[in-house]
Parts: C-alpha cells; sequence; structure tokens
C-alpha cells in the first residue's frame, strides 16, 4: 500500500469518476485503474461498484475513507516538518489577502513578529474578484477574505475578523450636501473600484443605490484604491469604498478627500480562513496569535 493509491482511492471516492480522477491527479486513467485494483488486491475487498455507466463505493470503501485521509495527511504532516527541521526549523508562514483586510492584518503580524521573529512571512495581495482557495491545492496558510467569499466545504474553518463599514468618499467641501440629503448622490458622477476587483463590495454599492432609489452614474472603473482616491481628490467624482480600508491612510485623506459613513446597515464582513488539518506549525502559532488579538478587541 503506496500513498499514490490511496490519493487515486480518495480521487475516486470524491469525484466518482475515474476520468475526472485521473485529470485532477494528472495522470492517465489506466494509472488511477491498476492503483485502485492493487489496492483492492491487497485490502481483500471491492472498494467500488463499477459499471460502464457507473461508479459507487461500497460499504467497504465507504468504510475505509477516513483512514485514507489519515494516512495521507501523516504523509503530508511529516513531510512537511523534515522540510522545516532541514530548513533551520526556523518556519515560513504563507498568507493571502485582500487590500481591505490590512489593519487587522497589520496588528496580527506585528504581534507575530515579536513572538515569533524567526519566521519568515510571505504576503500575497489578491484580487478580491478572484478565486482565492482552492480545495485540492491550495498555496496559503491563511487567507484574509470577505465572508461572501468562502467556499462552500468542510475542508476550512473561519472566524470573523472584521466589519466593514461602507463610507462615502468626497471632494473637500462636498460633505455637506451629501450628509444632510443622500438624494443628492443622483446627480453626483461615480468612481467605483471595478466589479472584476471586488464583486462583493460593488454589489453592496448597487444595493444602496437601488434602497435609495437611483441608478448611480459610473463614469470610471479602476482596480485599484489608490487609483480611485487620486480620482475622487481631483474631483472627478464620488465613491463607496470600506471605511477602514488600510490604504485610505491619513496622507491620502489629507489630500482633498473626505469620509462620510454610511449606516450600519452597509458593511462587509471580513474573515480569515484556513485549512483544518493546518499543516504547518508556524501556521499554529499564528492561529494562536489571532485568536488572543479578537479576543482582547484589537
Amino acid at each position: 500500500m503506496h500513498l499514490n493509491q490511496i490519493n487515486s482511492f480518495l480521487a475516486v471516492s470524491k469525484t466518482l469518476n475515474f476520468t475526472n480522477a485521473a485529470r485532477q491527479n494528472g495522470v492517465p486513467q489506466s494509472t488511477i485503474s491498476r492503483h485502485i485494483n492493487d489496492l483492492e488486491q491487497q485490502l481483500g475487498v471491492r472498494l467500488f461498484y463499477r459499471t460502464k455507466r457507473d461508479v459507487q463505493l461500497t460499504a467497504e470503501g465507504r468504510t475505509f475513507i477516513p483512514y485514507a485521509q489519515e494516512m495521507l495527511e501523516a504523509a503530508r504532516r511529516g513531510s512537511y516538518a523534515v522540510k522545516q527541521l532541514h530548513d533551520g526549523a526556523r518556519g515560513r508562514l504563507s498568507i493571502a489577502t485582500i487590500p481591505t483586510s490590512s489593519p487587522v492584518l497589520r496588528e496580527c503580524l506585528k504581534a507575530f513578529g515579536q513572538a515569533y521573529p524567526d519566521v519568515v512571512v510571505d504576503i500575497d495581495y489578491v484580487s478580491g474578484g478572484e478565486v482565492l482557495i482552492d480545495e485540492n491545492d491550495d498555496p496559503y496558510d491563511f487567507h484574509f477574505l470577505y465572508a461572501d467569499m468562502l467556499p462552500d466545504s468542510d475542508e476550512f474553518e473561519s472566524m470573523k475578523i472584521a466589519t466593514e463599514r461602507l463610507c462615502f468618499v468626497l471632494p473637500e467641501g462636498l460633505s455637506g450636501e451629501v450628509g444632510s440629503d443622500v438624494s443628492a448622490l443622483s446627480k453626483q458622477r461615480f468612481i467605483l473600484l471595478s466589479e472584476e476587483e471586488n464583486p462583493i463590495l460593488y454589489m453592496e454599492i448597487l444595493n444602496f443605490c437601488r434602497s435609495h432609489r437611483f441608478s448611480p452614474v459610473i463614469t470610471n472603473q479602476f482596480s485599484d484604491i489608490r487609483s480611485v482616491l487620486m480620482s475622487v481628490s481631483a474631483g472627478l467624482g464620488i465613491s463607496i469604498l470600506p471605511a477602514v480600508t488600510g490604504i485610505m491612510s491619513d496622507e491620502l485623506l489629507s489630500e482633498g478627500i473626505e469620509l462620510v459613513p454610511i449606516d450600519d446597515s452597509y458593511s462587509i464582513d471580513c474573515v480569515m480562513a484556513w485549512k483544518r488539518s493546518l499543516l504547518n506549525p508556524a501556521a499554529a502559532l499564528f492561529l494562536d496569535i489571532v485568536r488572543e488579538q479578537a479576543a482582547s478587541g484589537r
């Protein structure tokens, strides 16, 4: 019994299709069939009922699944532990984040760096429109993302880390007009983060406009927040962004931009997600830090 057999068995048990399992593992279908046949011979039972049209797990196959998962996870943990030892046991952490999670992530990383200065941390900023999590090939230990972006999967755990309240981003001097009369928004030009870049935020903005019975006049869309802020500060239009956006620093906000909070009903929940297996020892340490930060209310 070897890991390739176990991996093939789990792929077929999930897809119930030898062709799809072969494609998922990047091997010929004949290889998957050979692995399953060899495994069945070693166990002395049939793991699947196979016909030309259908593949189904036997009772023995269903029973074997959790044990196969444990074997594969044990091998992964062992491989990672050996690599960590070879690298000097300092550890490495890999994080994917959308830009608007910066304030919370920064505080967590600050505390983590003070506690574990020898752990190297890799951070990738990713588009809010990208599919961040791949169950089968996830290169990251943690994902900081919007709650609505979480996959419908039992493979991952998550915890809420922040609620981003939306606010109007206005050229200096316009806050009095918009703040006292929301209907004035229908006359304004909107400059937004593109739907491709941040579909969750884009949808929330349109929901706000619909609830106030107007369609926004969108004159431009950008894939980065800095371009939105530059356009607003130049008086080219107004925008709506999360109030805690890390890139909206004091320096940028002082350059002719004002923020006007929208009521609490328009907000977006942010979460941190991670695989239940949590293979990386450094990731377990980081998770403890995040939980401590959350408990302290930071």
